[in-house]
C-alpha cells in the first residue's frame, strides 16, 4: 500500500494512488500520457493538473491546466490557465508552492489535509494528494492532484440533527 497515505484518508485518493502505481512504467514516473480519463471518469471532478513551468532564473511556477468540477466548487473559482501563485491566498500560499517544489525535487507524492485558507471557505475541510508526472519518466513536468472536501458546517448540522443526538 501507499505508506504516505493515512489509513483514514478518502477512498478516492487511495484509488487514484493505486491507479497511478499500476500505470507507471517500471522504475519510472508515470506521465500524463499514462492517465486515461475513460478509465477513471468518477475521479475526474476531483482532479487538478498543473504544468511545471521553468522560469529564466531557474525557479519554477505552476500553471493550472485543469480543475475538476468538485474542486471548482470547493475553491469557489476555476483557476484554469492561471499560475498557482496568482490565485493562492496570501496566508499559506507560499507553503503550498514550497510543497510543490518539494514534490518536483524529490519526485515523491505528498498528502495534505486541513481547512481551506481561501477567504469565506475556511469551514471547508479537505484531503489532497499530489503526484509528480514526467513525460520522459524522469524529469517532472506536471503535477496531478486529487482533492476532496466537505463543508464542516453541514457535517456538524447533520450530527446535531441525527436521530441519535
Amino acid at each position: 500500500m501507499h505508506s504516505f497515505l493515512p489509513a483514514a484518508c478518502d477512498a478516492r485518493l487511495k484509488r487514484f494512488a493505486d491507479y497511478l502505481a499500476e500505470k507507471a512504467p517500471s522504475g519510472k514516473l508515470p506521465g500524463r500520457q499514462h492517465i486515461d480519463p475513460f478509465e477513471i471518469p468518477d475521479l475526474l471532478p476531483y482532479l487538478m493538473l498543473y504544468d511545471v513551468v521553468p522560469q529564466a532564473g531557474g525557479e519554477l511556477r505552476y500553471r493550472t491546466r485543469l480543475v475538476g468540477t468538485h474542486v471548482v466548487d470547493l475553491l469557489g473559482a476555476d483557476a484554469t490557465g492561471k499560475f498557482v501563485d496568482e490565485v493562492l491566498p496570501a496566508e499559506g500560499g507560499t507553503e503550498i508552492i514550497e510543497e510543490y517544489h518539494h514534490i518536483v525535487k524529490t519526485k515523491q507524492a505528498r498528502y495534505l489535509d486541513g481547512e481551506l485558507r481561501n477567504r469565506g471557505r475556511e469551514h471547508i475541510q479537505f484531503q489532497r494528494i499530489a503526484f509528480p508526472l514526467a513525460r520522459n519518466g524522469e524529469e517532472v513536468d506536471m503535477l496531478v492532484l486529487v482533492m476532496v472536501g466537505f463543508d464542516a458546517r453541514r457535517l456538524r448540522l447533520r450530527r446535531k440533527n441525527s436521530p441519535s443526538s
